[in-house]
């Protein structure tokens, strides 16, 4: 059945991991990986609060929840974990990277998703991936991540990562047409927090966690949520739609050129 018009975009960000690429079941298997000589585990609780966060501050995260400072320890305090911890945030990172890279040669992308980028392509839809390395070739080079140096200190929620996306990294800034489209998108930074100059609006963010739809949203973007098992309560998140799957996603809906059938 046909949904009511949403609005009418002109550009789509996504995030990658969990929304295009089934890939949280591959961290979360090799991160317990890592900790299971130490007998510990992620588990879901640790896992939501570390979703849409950049990758250090993510990793601060769950060392500190499985390691938590020790009261009144003013080292432990200022390295944001307890000393009996047996890694720093690099040499976590490091152990985690070495056993994640080649399990990413494998890792598949979620249902609906290789249609939807490659529909956005042929109609030559300006897209951008906020990961760190995409396994679509529509994307090329219009990839933007939390490490960015136009993000580092503003991960999600804060909205700097898709508004990096659309001034550097989707090409519009090499058309006068996208130039003219780009003077109503305001830029990163937190002076510019809270002002929106009105085609904002025109782009959709296609996201699978909180953060990152906050993030959408502080922007001034419209945010479109894929649900899942963390978010299936029933709440409402804020976006502007909630899919429990990317193949029901109708591209009219957004004022987008409709699938081929």
């Amino acid at each position: 059945m046909q949904e009511k018009e949403l609005g009418r975009v002109r550009a789509v960000l996504f995030d990658m991991d969990g929304l295009l690429i089934d890939s949280e079941r591959i961290y979360t298997d090799v991160v317990n990986e890592v900790l299971r000589p130490y007998g510990k585990e992620q588990n879901w609780e640790i896992k939501s609060k570390l979703m849409g966060k950049p990758e250090r501050e993510a990793t601060l995260t769950l060392l500190s929840s499985l390691w938590p400072p020790r009261e009144g320890d003013s080292d432990d305090e200022a390295r944001g974990f307890s000393r009996e911890c047996p890694f720093t945030l690099d040499s976590f990172l490091v152990e985690r990277n070495a056993r994640l890279l080649p399990a990413f040669e494998r890792v598949p992308a979620m249902p609906g998703a290789e249609r939807l980028v490659a529909h956005l392509a042929k109609h030559q839809i300006p897209i951008c991936s906020n990961a760190n390395k995409t396994l679509f070739q529509h994307f090329r080079d219009r990839v933007v991540c939390g490490d960015d140096e136009d993000v580092i200190g503003r991960g999600k929620p804060t909205p700097d990562i898709f508004l990096v996306a659309a001034h550097k990294r989707l090409g519009l800034q090499h058309t006068e047409k996208g130039r003219d489209f780009l003077k109503g998108i305001r830029h990163p930074g937190k002076e510019h927090d809270g002002t929106f100059l009105g085609s904002e609006k025109e782009v959709l963010v296609f996201e699978d966690a909180l953060p990152g739809v906050q993030a959408g949203l502080a922007a001034g973007m419209r945010a479109l949520m894929q649900l899942r098992e963390l978010t299936k309560n029933g709440a409402s998140v804020g976006a502007h739609q909630q899919l429990d799957s990317l193949e029901s996603f109708q591209p009219e809906v957004w004022g987008l050129p409709p699938f081929e059938v």
